[in-house]
């Protein structure tokens, strides 16, 4: 009988408190690829505390030594190379991190290039140009070594590709998927989500910095409700920093109603989706849009940025506005408003529209990236 293929696999975005969107595909990675022909050994710098680590996963746990890059260059392949029997495989799976000299053949996990693509929308440590300059070489060094890249959707390859060319051969896209959690809510739970809020609301769900546009958010719903007449309250959900709490009193001091949830955990996300009469999503760049995929997976109508990557996920089951143009974005809100029934046939579309991004087509396909990546090593279990 064959042996597994054994994957040492970075497990710092779950080391890292709340999940985010990394952390949620790394999470369906490891729930879906043991029992597909792979043993997974995590490395990190910390111990992992994460309901989506499985006891039978073991963790090889370092400590934090100055930084992220600092370690993956000088910590980290020290516990690769000490892991016995030696991988046939190491994941990078946080945008660079892959390094020199393996021993062993690297998959990167290259999710976006946001930072280099638009540096001026990323919260940088100072001093700001060093920072960028360390990421650069970095994300360069790890396509560099790995024997394959894994992005998330054609506008992240494209972006990949325009910046580093050499490495276009050995680019896979998969997409990410609708989590398995992710099921409908109850109508006494739906009302009671409202019931918290208000009644109707209007929802965004991410994270507040310049370059998710929530501020572009308030500025449309001020344009569209004048003085907050007929306006929804505005829930904004994610962790809660200066930024959101400057948004909400701008929102106030305009007469909308804004309440900031903060962080939504997994077993509460689906009444707030299903609760809300439309879900807002008005990022200026994505590597792929994981909101918008569960708002529509919950049977809720979308308004989105008209950006790439985000068309890849919502196709033409959204409303969708010029990215950055308040008063575009202003329009469609005004449109909804006026005529609510619109949303229906939106909200079913979605929910069709999202089946197509199925956990079981995450897996295949990192199944075989892992095995393509593997390469030799894979024929000899």
């Amino acid at each position: 009988m064959p042996r597994p293929i054994r994957v040492a696999i970075d497990l710092r975005p779950l080391s890292r408190g709340p999940s985010t969107g990394i952390g949620l595909l790394l999470s369906q990675i490891l729930e879906e690829l043991p029992g597909r022909g792979f043993e997974l050994i995590g490395v990190s710098d910390r111990p992992v505390d994460s309901p989506g680590v499985a006891e039978t996963i073991e963790v090889r746990a370092g400590r934090p030594s100055g930084g992220r890059i600092r370690w993956e260059t000088r910590e980290l392949p020290q516990i690769l190379r000490s892991i016995q029997p030696a991988p046939d495989l190491y994941h990078a799976t946080w945008n660079h991190g892959v390094p020199p000299g393996l021993p062993f053949p690297a998959l990167l996990s290259l999710h976006d290039l946001i930072p280099w693509v638009a540096p001026a929308l990323v919260p940088w440590p100072r001093p700001a140009v060093l920072h960028q300059w360390l990421y650069r070489r970095q994300v360069r060094a790890s396509a560099r070594n790995a024997r394959a890249i894994v992005t998330l959707s054609e506008a992240s390859r494209a972006d990949i590709v325009a910046r580093m060319p050499g490495v276009a051969s050995k680019i896979v896209v998969v997409p990410c998927a609708v989590p398995r959690w992710l099921g409908p809510a109850t109508r006494d739970a739906i009302t009671s989500a409202r019931a918290r809020f208000g009644g109707r609301y209007w929802l965004y769900l991410g994270g507040f910095d310049p370059r998710k546009g929530v501020e572009l958010l308030v500025e449309a719903m001020a344009i569209a409700f004048p003085e907050g007449k007929g306006a929804p309250a505005l829930v904004l959900a994610g962790s809660v920093n200066r930024l959101a709490t400057d948004l909400a009193r701008s929102a106030a001091a305009r007469g909308i109603h804004v309440t900031l949830p903060g962080y939504v955990p997994d077993a509460t996300l689906p009444v707030l989706l299903g609760g809300a009469e439309l879900f807002l999503y008005p990022s200026r760049h994505e590597g792929f849009g994981i909101p918008p995929l569960l708002a529509m997976a919950a049977g809720t109508p979308c308004v989105t940025s008209d950006i790439p990557a985000i068309r890849e996920v919502v196709g033409n089951a959204a409303i969708l506005f010029p990215s950055g143009d308040a008063r575009a974005l202003a329009s469609r809100l005004t449109g909804v408003a006026r005529d609510p029934s619109s949303l229906a046939p939106l909200g079913r579309l979605g929910m069709e529209r999202a089946r197509s991004f199925s956990v079981e087509a995450l897996a295949d396909r990192m199944t075989r990236a892992y095995e393509q990546a593997a390469g030799s090593q894979s024929g000899s279990r």
